[in-house]
């Protein structure tokens, strides 16, 4: 429970920065919103989510 916790924050994270960057349409918001570190973190939460989906789901049928 707590991989899908940790992915959904860091999910909700990424999301508002990009929110952040629309609304502000500071190019310094750009830059840093369309870095490969803030990919890389979206990629990982991906990754958190779908172990912690997994493992509520296998606590569910078990």
């Amino acid at each position: 429970m707590i991989f899908l916790a940790i992915g959904l924050a860091l999910l909700a994270l990424v999301l508002s920065l990009f929110s952040l960057k629309d609304r502000l349409q500071s190019p310094l918001l750009a830059r840093i919103a369309h870095s490969e570190l803030i990919m890389r973190f979206t990629v990982i939460a991906a990754a958190l989510i779908f172990v912690g989906a997994l493992l509520v789901i296998d606590r569910v049928f078990s």
